[in-house]
């Protein structure tokens, strides 16, 4: 082959090699397999922003291929690789911040179903105490054994005990009827309310309805307890006009003492049914022992604990039938314990040292009426937005519970008032 014919061969190859595509870069077929991954499209589900910026990556390569930029598509194409390994990890990151935000969720149902299964566990609990708790008292109760007959003067003593507990009974159903249905009445309507004339039981009441504003958050009363409540009053009256016939008879008449011991039984079953009925069964009572230790604290109250609730035993405050001025003050202290704990109604119990008669009665019910107007509100407090106090309801008990002989020389200590706190809960 000729020189010149050679040269025309090489000018050839070299005509077409020029003419020859540039080749794909090896980096944009791995850049196809990692776009078409798994990896890729967990990315553009829960990284779509870094994902976008790894296609926006890809599409620059492409383009610089397409502008037979080799360089560049190699370059742009690893580019387009790191992209979408760094979309990866924040969707790695996406999907774990998504499951401790379910898992924490999840957590708090679990605590909060596991905190009512406790709550749910402390009540059946605490229904279960208390209905052992009955068991155990219906079984240990022991029946009323009739007294039998008995001698003259024995009978006499019966008849004071009757007297006694019928006025126990009185009282124990007025602090059941404050709490089961307190309602605001005006202290001078409740001592017009006292029945005419001496009570054979001695506990006259005042007033039968309370004086003041209801205690914020008073339990409403229920028929349940209405009607065990208005049996327990009929067992009073029912006691009355038998003590009253064995009083005035002047024929021998037994005492009614078996009648007394169940109606005070009777008032005592209804005050604690009205404390269990306002009694939460998940929260353990103690706010008489609250009370009774605040006033025990202040050093001078000597307050005791009955069936009523806690009781303040006061002596000399009146001259006459108006209260002197430290009995107003003393009255006032005790106002400000009673203010502070509105959920306690408060029953004021005048007692005499001898017998009153009919004419007397109204004087003392008057007293009565003055000691819950110095217990209650201030006048003009209610309107200048201070809270309302208690409910508070006068009695009149007369001569029927002495804490001294009423014959001997100490007599005057059983003229006295008692300012009770009912206790509106379960002791």
């Amino acid at each position: 082959m000729s020189a010149r014919r050679l040269a025309g061969v090489a000018v050839a190859g070299v005509l077409l090699g020029a003419c020859a595509p540039i080749p794909r870069p090896a980096v944009l077929d791995e850049l196809d397999d990692v776009r078409a991954g798994a990896a890729a499209a967990e990315s553009k589900r829960h990284a779509p922003g870094a994902f976008a910026r790894a296609e926006k990556l890809r599409g620059d390569a492409l383009a610089a291929l397409g502008k037979e930029d080799r360089s560049g598509a190699q370059i742009l194409g690893e580019q387009a690789i790191a992209a979408h390994a760094h979309a990866h990890a924040l969707s790695r990151v996406a999907r774990a911040e998504a499951a401790e935000t379910e898992a924490k969720a999840q957590r708090s149902a679990g605590e909060a179903s596991l905190a009512g299964l406790e709550a749910e566990q402390s009540r059946v609990a605490a229904e279960v105490d208390a209905l052992d708790m009955r068991t155990k008292v219906a079984r240990d109760a022991q029946p009323v054994v009739p007294s039998g007959k008995a001698d003259a003067d024995r009978e006499k003593a019966r008849l004071a005990a009757a007297r006694s507990l019928a006025l126990q009974a009185r009282l124990l159903c007025g602090a059941a009827r404050l709490l089961i249905a307190p309602a605001p009445q005006d202290s001078s309507q409740a001592a017009s309310a006292s029945p005419a004339g001496p009570q054979p039981a001695g506990a006259s009441p005042a007033g039968a309805q309370p004086t003041a504003a209801s205690p914020a958050g008073a339990q409403p009363s229920s028929a349940e307890l209405a009607t065990q409540l208005e049996g327990a009053t009929a067992a009073i009256k029912k006691l009355d006009a038998e003590l009253a016939e064995a009083s005035g008879s002047t024929r021998a008449i037994p005492a009614p003492i078996d009648q007394a011991s169940r109606a005070r039984a009777g008032c005592l079953a209804a005050l604690t049914a009205a404390r269990r009925a306002a009694t939460p069964v998940t929260r353990a009572p103690g706010a008489g022992d609250a009370l009774l230790a605040e006033l025990s604290a202040a050093g001078t109250w000597s307050p005791v604990r009955d069936d009523r609730g806690i009781v303040v035993t006061l002596r000399g405050l009146f001259a006459g039938n108006a209260l002197t001025k430290a009995g107003e003050a003393r009255l006032r202290d005790l106002a400000l314990v009673a203010t502070a704990h509105p959920s306690f109604p408060v029953a004021v119990v005048v007692h005499t040292d001898r017998e009153i008669s009919a004419r007397e009665e109204p004087a003392w019910a008057a007293r009565a009426d003055a000691v819950v107007r110095a217990l209650g509100p201030a006048q003009g407090a209610a309107a200048a937005g201070a809270p309302a106090g208690p409910s508070i309801a006068p009695f009149l008990a007369g001569s029927a519970s002495p804490v001294v002989d009423p014959r001997g020389s100490e007599r005057a200590r059983n003229a006295r008032v008692e300012i009770i706190f009912v206790t509106p809960e379960t002791l």
